[in-house]
């Protein structure tokens, strides 16, 4: 049986246990997905992803990327359906061909992501955001799907 002395220090020890503030779990840290395109730097946005016309020049051709669709789309899936989008868009210095950036999402998704990507695309060539933010926004977004 506790005595009367046990049982008050276990109340105290309860009683700081339970108004002691828990510490906060640590915030984790925004991971990037997809792959980047590392002639795109911070250095170099203005000759390249802000330059217009720029993904047109590196974008992967249709044969290339419907190739990699039907390898990704399970047997006898609606291709038209489906896009073959980049995780790191282009525009933001995402790899144009490397199929760890490259995953199949249904068109409407698509479109959806195309606002987001658009708006960041603008906020780095005005200069608000960085490269690094903006890579990391996307990634988010596109991770959240």
């Amino acid at each position: 049986m506790w005595s009367l002395r046990s049982q008050w220090i276990a109340s105290v020890l309860l009683a700081t246990a339970c108004s002691t503030p828990a510490t906060p779990a640590p915030t984790p840290a925004p991971v990037l997905i997809g792959a980047l395109n590392l002639a795109v730097t911070q250095t170099t946005v203005k000759t390249t992803v802000c330059r217009s016309g720029w993904t047109a020049t590196i974008r992967p051709p249709a044969s290339y990327t419907n190739t990699l669709k039907r390898r990704q789309l399970p047997k006898g899936a609606d291709l038209k359906a489906y896009e073959e989008d980049h995780l790191i868009p282009l525009a933001l210095g995402g790899a144009p061909r490397d199929p760890v950036n490259l995953r199949p999402i249904p068109l409407d998704r698509a479109k959806k992501d195309d606002v987001v990507e658009t708006r960041l695309h603008r906020q780095l060539c005005a200069g608000t955001i960085t490269l690094t933010q903006a890579q990391l926004a996307i990634s988010q977004v596109k991770a959240g799907e």
